[in-house]
Formats: structure tokens, sequence, C-alpha cells
């Protein structure tokens, strides 16, 4: 006699259906997407100028101070020594009080050696509370 051969029923199967639209709408987020960001730079615009303003007033009252890993602070892309530093910093401190700020921008491999210096003489130049120190990542 003849065993009749077994039938499965339902077959085992994933339902892709669901995954294919999440896809198909992640991709289409993503073109939409960088449509957007390709157009934004592109596009001009005219800006207001003031005309009430004067120089002194366009001018920000900081001063900017990059510190290179070799030791080297530099000031509007120039090199300069803790005495000229210093310097600016009484100088800008004299002009506007409470609205003078350093900011010191360091190498993330600059030693504290070159920092302290520049710290020092924005407390003897009287800035104690306007002195921001960021690292710049490479």
């Amino acid at each position: 006699m003849r065993i009749p051969p077994r039938s499965r029923g339902i077959p085992l199967g994933f339902n892709l259906t669901p995954m294919i639209d999440v896809v198909f709408n992640l991709i289409v987020f993503f073109l939409v997407a960088s449509h957007f960001s390709r157009a934004e730079p592109t596009e001009q615009v005219a800006l207001p100028s003031a005309s009430q303003a004067s120089e002194a007033d366009q001018q920000p009252h900081r001063v900017v101070i990059t510190v290179l890993p070799d030791g080297k602070w530099n000031v509007a892309g120039r090199e300069v020594t803790i005495e000229e530093i210093e310097q600016m910093i009484v100088e800008g401190h004299e002009k506007s009080p409470d609205a003078f700020a350093v900011h010191i921008r360091g190498d993330r491999n600059v030693p504290y050696e070159f920092i302290e210096p520049l710290l020092l003489a924005c407390a003897r130049g009287g800035v104690t509370s306007q002195v921001l120190f960021h690292v710049v990542p490479r």
C-alpha cells in the first residue's frame, strides 16, 4: 500500500511588502532632503545694510587668539607675541569693559603650557568672565 505524500499546508515565507514600502519611503525622503540641501546654498539673498550704525558699532569687541600645536599664537592671521596679546587685551578692555571678550582657539594637541600665558594675560588685563576656550577639531 502506498503512503500518500504529506502536504505541508501553508508554505513558510516572509512578507516583504512592508519592508519594501519602508525602503521606498526612505529613498524618497533622502532624495527630497538632498535636493533641498543642494538648492539651499545657491540661492542669493540680498541682505539689508545698516544705515545708522557707525563703524565702531560694527567691530566686535573681542580678540580671537589661535594657538597652534607648535606653541605659536595667531591673531587675525598673523603671528604675535605674548606682549602684543597683552596690549590688545588691555586696549580692548579699556574701550568696552563690560562687552570685551577673549576667545582662545586651540588645537587638540596644544599643551597647556601654551594656554596658561594667555589666561594670565587675560587676568592681568582685567578680563576674567569673558574668556572662552574651545578646541578646534581636525
